[in-house]
């Protein structure tokens, strides 16, 4: 079973005291981008800030000047963290985009991997502060927006959706749809290979599905942790529509319900030691 604490921000450093580098963990940041131009500089640049290991930015087909962008940065990081870029011919959607991020990282050592959003709204300077939880031994962490951050309607909806999927699901992840996450590189390698190879807005649920039946078969818990960050609002237009909401709200309870399931196989098996 997965098993979460949801850390408050009084349980964790003071802004003063958070560390403003990646030390003693080799990170890589996988960075999904789509039509994401205007926003990726000012990202990696952030992202190279805090000196992790490497960068990986996967296009996912974008129409806008990212591949140009990507070469413009690559050709600056000759120091320090190195950036490298993959370039899908179709669009896959985030979740296929983050599936062949996972598939290209799979060889190298690392001990962590972070997934971060193209579009500005997450900051980099927090991933330190994340990275101190997987050194305690948490395997997956999520950025827990605040939700004083979000405008009224997206607090509303980020609750409701959040309540929902902890009653079905049985584990409250403190926001269930964060895309600011850090995964063990253990668990980063089994995202690879079980996350479907197209998806669009469903990867944040599908992936603890997929991971919750992972630690099923494995009879082990995953320790998880959901820590307070930052989030930006407005700073990108979004891409999802209406159609795309009503798709991501059947597709949270749907999720949500595999990892119900997968936690009432592993309590049947303990009973039946």
């Amino acid at each position: 079973m997965i098993r979460c604490t949801v850390i408050s921000s009084t349980q964790q450093h003071k802004e003063k005291d958070a560390p403003s580098k990646i030390a003693g963990l080799r990170l890589a940041v996988l960075i999904p981008a789509y039509n994401e131009a205007a926003h990726l500089p000012d990202v990696i640049r952030a992202c190279r800030a805090v000196e992790p290991s490497v960068i990986l930015v996967v296009d996912d087909a974008s129409s806008d000047d990212t591949i140009e962008v990507l070469e413009r940065e690559e050709a600056r990081c000759r120091t320090g963290t190195p950036l490298c870029w993959e370039r899908c011919e179709v669009n896959l959607g985030k979740q296929g985009s983050i599936r062949r991020g996972l598939k290209v990282l799979r060889p190298m050592d690392l001990d962590a991997v972070a997934l971060l959003d193209g579009d500005g709204q997450h900051d980099p300077a927090d991933l330190p502060r994340l990275c101190e939880l997987v050194r305690q031994g948490y395997e997956l962490v999520i950025g827990a927006r605040e939700r004083l951050e979000m405008p009224i309607e997206r607090r509303l909806s980020n609750w409701l959706v959040n309540r929902c999927f902890a009653w079905i699901g049985g584990v409250d992840f403190g926001d269930v749809q964060s895309g600011l996450r850090l995964y063990s590189k253990r668990l980063a390698d089994v995202l690879s290979e079980r996350l479907p190879e197209r998806g669009r807005y469903a990867l944040e649920h599908e992936s603890l599905a997929a991971l919750a039946e992972y630690s099923r078969e494995q009879d082990r818990d995953i320790r998880a942790a959901a820590a307070s960050v930052r989030c930006r609002y407005g700073v990108s237009r979004s891409h999802i529509g209406g159609r795309d909401v009503a798709q991501l709200v059947l597709e949270t309870m749907r999720q949500a319900l595999r990892l119900r399931l997968a936690a009432w196989e592993t309590l049947a098996l303990e009973g039946a030691r």
